[in-house]
């Protein structure tokens, strides 16, 4: 009983998330409806054919038989033509269908889930996965006129000679249990293979992407070798898919050998004892033919299904995850102080990154966050922005709890940078207005560059603001992108501007430069993290964090009294504090 309630339980955790996902998008059924009553009409005038074929080869050349023989496949290679246009069209439109729900699933995961995943993993949910989907339904539409088909043929098989059709009759859930049994190897082979797709495709986008430090540290023999392992591991999937696909085209040709050896026989049979002409046997083929090129196309959509399920697997599970609700919340009051209390955070339960940090960012000052690798400081520039949930504690924000408030309302209030910030492809204007509430005029958009020290270059640039970054900005240097990065956040006019070490790739000029930009009182609340003491003291408050705890807060002079830490990033950059 234990063990029918788990098969039922695997049964339905296979099926439900496969069916559901065809539940949240409009499937474009004129399309498959018209391909499957044309798919009808194709039956017909193939069963039409094959009539006349039978009286060609009795010997019935009339013209009447001849231009009728020829015309009616002239019009079934028309109507093949144009059902396969639309069933062709509908998949596509299932396929654009298909990757949008997934890309609006990828972009509604909380940040943990797509760090967790990798972009690699989920790209290849977007680009091949999603294709899986649209074949199969594809196949499942095109089943109802392989059904009728079946159907009809089997109708003018039995009605040339019934006795002879039985045994074809009987035979038809041989085939059905080999397309059953190789449907689930199928599954088998299609999830291994997407999971070999997958893993290559995830090594070669990571790895070449670090071309030049492959280069650098001399390892190229090594990269071959792994690049190698994981072609390997995609060779031997799409093997067992082959192995697979042979043994089912095996059991259907051995089942079809079968079948021809019975209408032999028993054809031989009823033509000794006169109850079939001499060419009864090659007329019946005709239309066993048709039966079994039927029951072919009305079986194969369960293989393609089984295959698909395999393929789908992980697009499944990620449209099961719960999604960020953006709108979802109470809205954000009035801009305040950032209180965090007793605030705990990690990544698998285990390893705990911040242990009970409990401190306040003050509204309208310029707060610096120091420590070690691993202290945490950029967990709590995420765990400010909604990116990450703290595991216990609480983040308000004028008093209002930020786990109950609306995530659209919480990021508008940020901007943030990072250390190394990507760009996307595009002019350098494009990237510059990129997340900017309202369109933001040519005059503020320059402005935004020189706070950041970016006009002088840009305007140097043989098209200026107009000038193609390039994929990931690579036609720019990693000052350049820093600094457009930074003009960008500056023009989202944000209360709350959160820097990463977003000065760390500019030289010492420049980032002093860009700091003070920063630091005017243009932004009401400048968050930042920094490990140049120089820029920490320009800092009207200051979090030191050790450990992922707290070790001290409090102005630059008030740190160098209390915080032992302080101290020692102070001194060994030679900078004097007062004691």
């Amino acid at each position: 009983m234990k063990q029918a309630q788990t098969k039922q339980a695997r049964k339905e955790k296979l099926w439900g998330p496969f069916l559901r996902l065809y539940t949240r998008f409009p499937i474009p059924w004129v399309y498959y409806l018209a391909a499957i009553l044309l798919g009808m009409l194709a039956t017909e005038l193939a069963l039409k054919v094959a009539d006349l074929t039978i009286r060609v080869n009795k010997g019935e050349l009339y013209n009447a038989v001849i231009i009728g023989y020829v015309l009616v496949s002239i019009l079934y290679a028309l109507v093949v033509g144009f059902q396969n246009v639309l069933s062709a069209y509908g998949t596509q439109k299932t396929t654009l269908r298909v990757r949008g729900v997934v890309w609006r699933a990828i972009l509604g995961l909380p940040m943990m889930e797509v760090e967790a995943e990798g972009p690699s993993n989920l790209i290849s949910c977007v680009t091949n996965d999603a294709t899986q989907a649209a074949s199969a339904l594809q196949m499942l539409f095109l089943s109802v006129s392989s059904l009728y088909a079946l159907v009809r043929a089997c109708m003018k098989m039995i009605a040339f000679n019934g006795q002879l059709s039985l045994v074809l009759v009987v035979s038809i859930p041989l085939a059905a249990l080999v397309f059953f049994l190789t449907g689930r190897l199928q599954f088998i082979a299609s999830r291994r293979q997407y999971e070999a797709l997958n893993t290559m495709t995830a090594f070669f986008s990571e790895h070449i992407a670090c071309a030049k430090h492959v280069k650098a540290q001399g390892m190229e023999e090594r990269e071959i070798e792994e690049g190698l392992q994981a072609i390997e591991a995609r060779y031997r999937a799409d093997l067992l898919n082959v192995f697979f696909g042979m043994v089912q085209t095996g059991l259907f040709s051995l089942y079809t050998r079968l079948n021809t050896v019975l209408i032999a026989v028993g054809g031989s049979q009823l033509i000794r004892t006169g109850h079939m002409a001499s060419t009864g046997i090659n007329d019946f083929t005709t239309y066993s033919g048709k039966v079994e090129q039927y029951e072919s196309e009305l079986l194969t959509p369960y293989q393609t299904v089984k295959g698909t399920q395999g393929s789908l697997r992980h697009v499944n599970e990620i449209l099961a995850r719960p999604s960020e609700h953006l709108e979802q919340g109470a809205p954000l009051g009035p801009s305040g102080d950032i209180r965090l209390q007793d605030v705990r955070f990690s990544f698998d339960g285990e390893y705990p990154v911040l242990r009970g940090v409990s401190c306040t960012i003050p509204y309208g000052k310029r707060t610096a966050i120091i420590g070690g690798n691993g202290s945490g400081k950029s967990t709590v520039m995420k765990l400010l922005q909604g990116f990450y949930r703290p595991d216990s504690g609480t983040i308000t924000l004028n008093g209002q709890d930020l786990a109950e408030v609306r995530l659209d309302d919480l990021r508008g209030r940020f901007a943030y940078v990072l250390q190394n910030t990507p760009l996307l492809a595009g002019t350098i204007r494009e990237n510059l207005i990129y997340g900017a509430r309202t369109a933001p005029d040519e005059a503020a958009v320059i402005a935004a560059a020189k706070a950041a020290g970016a006009h002088d270059f840009i305007v140097r640039l043989p098209y200026g603001y107009d000038t193609q970054v390039g994929s990931a900005g690579a036609r720019l240097s990693g000052g350049q992108r820093q600094r457009i990065a930074i003009a960008r956040a500056l023009l989202v006019q944000p209360e709350y501007l959160l820097l990463d070490e977003a000065t760390a790739s500019l030289d010492h000029r420049t980032a002093g430069a860009v700091l003070d930009s920063l630091l005017d009182g243009r932004v009401p609340t400048v968050l930042y993290i920094s490990h140049n003491m120089e820029e920490v003291r320009r800092a009207d408050h200051v979090i030191v964090l050790r450990d992922g705890q707290v070790e001290a807060s409090g102005t630059p002079d008030e740190l160098a009294r209390l915080s032992p830490a302080y101290r020692d990033y102070a001194a060994k950059q030679r900078l004097e504090v007062p004691v």
